[in-house]
């Protein structure tokens, strides 16, 4: 009802509740999922601050509270892609701690495998949608860990005198290198990897891992 107050009308309104409330703390997160999902659903080219927002259930303004554009947010979204990469890698170092070389051979293949089952965020990862990777502390930490973990599994392949090499990092380069190739050739559908299905992919990738591992065997 009006409230009458000498002779001034005021009404009594209660301001509109957020369609989809976050909490105070959630919205990076909020945003972050929202993107990923949007990843997942329409691709790295469909990618937009007013897309991201809807999905998230907030408003186009809200993403400024932490992020100065898309770029910034995409900096943290490919630091999740590279903390999932490592869990993966971390799981196979783990459930294989005995086991040296069978970690040299299934993280190549899991880096692999990662790419192919999710290609949209291991282009953010890898793209040129951020232009200038060091201008962001937390993405370059993350992008360190997985290769800190091949170097770790390299340096314990050594020790077990299963592979010869002078030079751990670069040998860890070497390796991590032809595995990007190979994942990068497959999600192109290029060169001598055209038209194969994740079976085949799987296949020709151990097949390329044990020739790698063939040249740096230990005679």
């Amino acid at each position: 009802m009006p409230i009458i107050t000498h002779n001034v009308i005021t009404v009594n309104m209660k301001k509109p509740k957020e369609k989809h409330p976050y909490h105070h703390g959630d919205l990076k997160k909020a945003l972050v999922e929202a993107t990923i999902q949007l990843l997942k659903e329409d691709g790295y080219q469909s990618l937009s601050l007013r897309k991201i927002s809807k999905l998230a259930g907030v408003s186009q303004a809200a993403p400024y509270r932490h992020y100065n554009d898309l770029e910034s947010l995409i900096a943290d979204v490919a630091s999740e892609g590279f903390k999932l990469l490592t869990d993966q890698l971390s799981k196979i170092r783990r459930k294989a701690k005995s086991n040296p070389l069978l970690q040299f051979r299934e993280s190549g293949l899991s880096y692999v495998e990662f790419a192919l089952t999710n290609p949209d965020l291991f282009q953010i990862m890898y793209g040129n949608q951020i232009q200038n990777h060091s201008e962001y502390e937390t993405l370059i930490a993350a992008e360190d860990e997985p290769f800190e973990i091949l170097k770790e599994i390299i340096t314990d392949c050594k020790n077990a005198k299963i592979i010869k090499t002078a030079d751990i990092e670069k040998t860890s380069i070497a390796a991590w290198t032809m595995v990007h190739g190979i994942a990068v050739l497959l999600l192109g559908n290029q060169v001598m990897f055209r038209n194969l299905d994740l079976k085949h992919a799987r296949t020709v990738t151990k097949e390329l891992i044990e020739h790698l591992f063939v040249g740096l065997k230990n005679q």
